[in-house]
């Protein structure tokens, strides 16, 4: 699986350069700076070539109506997978976590310059890129959840820098629509991440096949996975099969996020690895690339095929076509896309105009309503009742 060449400084991802491996740290810091700095002294020790921050604001993110679709400890064992489960709400969460003081991150910048690993971050509103633009990002993660939030891709591909696109429960249509959108905007330095959205992944819906597809669609696309599989065999499988990057949740403190045991409110301790887990998943892969065990390096798509079966072959899946896992994705696909939202009240009789959409209308989690690219079609309909702040636009509403 060999493509093009991206540089982020004087790294390279893509064609025969190493494995670029990903820290994801997300929101690990629980809001905390000086934890912020031990994560990335953790993720440099592991001799990661990075690690991923997030940066939102709660009440941009998500509206009152998103339900959470991810594990913590204590639910019952695969409760993401039933809608019927949802009670609490994500809003409540973000909140908590809602990330270090801004005026601190140009420091974490720096900080991981120092300690020779790269610091770089997803956002998920326009004001976070602005942000990430001013202190120097040298890269930005689009999270699956936004594949269809095209204005957003946009704004981000307008900045000029690489892009890892994360595909989680997006068929290759979506994926396609998303691709053209960034080049349009004129940036083709894209890194596609293949991804199972749902938190945790069993090992058996890991679908790394999947990533073949994605690779005769975009031959010219650096190729990755964004894992969330417990330990690390999926991973060391998928650079095997020639993924140029590897994303994986990582924290310094891992254990369980609620109860007796609590390390913090963010719900990815629960997902993550720690840094033991983390150096040997780094090591593993290392030597393979060595020894010429990937597709990137020499090794045949067959004999790599033949390789992970021997080891862990439920990651491999039964097909290799790009597209959603009905079983695991479904549920959280609802719940971490987004949709068009009242931003204020929103009148019975009221005509939704151009200037209704920019002032009166954002976009939020959940994905339960009208997809923000579809705004356009919104002109010209009437309100059919009063709507609500915060309240998920659906046809229904309008007429």
């Amino acid at each position: 699986m060999k493509t093009k060449e991206i540089k982020i400084g004087n790294i390279t991802i893509g064609g025969n350069a190493p494995c670029f491996m990903v820290a994801e740290a997300g929101a690990n810091h629980d809001g905390d700076f000086n934890k912020a700095k031990e994560l990335i002294d953790a993720a440099a020790d592991t001799k990661a070539e990075s690690i991923k921050f997030q940066h939102y604001s709660a009440g941009k993110l998500t509206s009152k109506e998103a339900k959470r679709y991810w594990y913590v400890h204590g639910d019952e064992k695969g409760f993401q997978f039933d809608p019927t489960y949802y009670k609490d709400d994500q809003k409540s969460t973000f909140e908590k976590i809602d990330g270090i003081p801004r005026d601190k991150d140009a420091e974490l910048i720096a900080y991981g310059a120092q300690k020779n690993i790269v610091v770089f971050s997803t956002p998920f509103d326009f004001e976070s890129v602005d942000h990430l633009e001013s202190i120097g990002a040298p890269l930005y993660k689009i999270a699956s959840g936004d594949i269809t939030y095209h204005d957003f891709l946009r704004y981000v591909a307008s900045k000029g820098k690489p892009i890892m696109l994360s595909t989680g429960a997006a068929n290759l249509d979506e994926i396609k629509a998303a691709v053209n959108v960034i080049k349009e905007a004129g940036n083709d330095q894209i890194i596609l991440l293949h991804c199972t959205l749902a938190y945790p992944t069993p090992l058996e819906n890991a679908n790394l096949l999947m990533m073949q597809d994605l690779h005769k669609h975009f031959p010219d696309l650096p190729i990755g996975l964004s894992d969330h599989t417990p330990g690390i065999k999926a991973d060391v499988a998928a650079a095997m099969l020639g993924a140029a990057m590897i994303e994986k949740h990582f924290t310094h403190t891992p254990g369980h996020a609620v109860g007796d045991e609590k390390v913090g409110d963010s719900p990815d301790h629960d997902i993550g690895i720690g840094p033991t887990a983390f150096k040997e998943m780094i090591s593993r892969i290392k030597e393979n690339e060595k020894i010429g065990k990937s597709t990137r390096h020499g090794m045949s798509f067959e004999s790599a095929i033949e390789e992970i079966k021997k080891t862990v072959p439920e990651a491999l899946g039964s097909h290799g076509i790009k597209e959603v896992d009905e079983e695991v994705e479904r549920k959280a696909r609802l719940q971490a896309r987004r949709s068009l939202v009242a931003n204020t009240r929103l009148v019975k009789g009221e005509i939704i105009t151009k200037e209704t959409l920019a002032e009166k209308i954002t976009v939020k989690r959940p994905g339960t309503g009208i997809e923000p690219y579809r705004k356009e079609e919104l002109i010209g309909k009437k309100v059919k009742e009063d709507i609500e702040v915060d309240t998920v636009l659906k046809w229904t509403h309008l007429v």
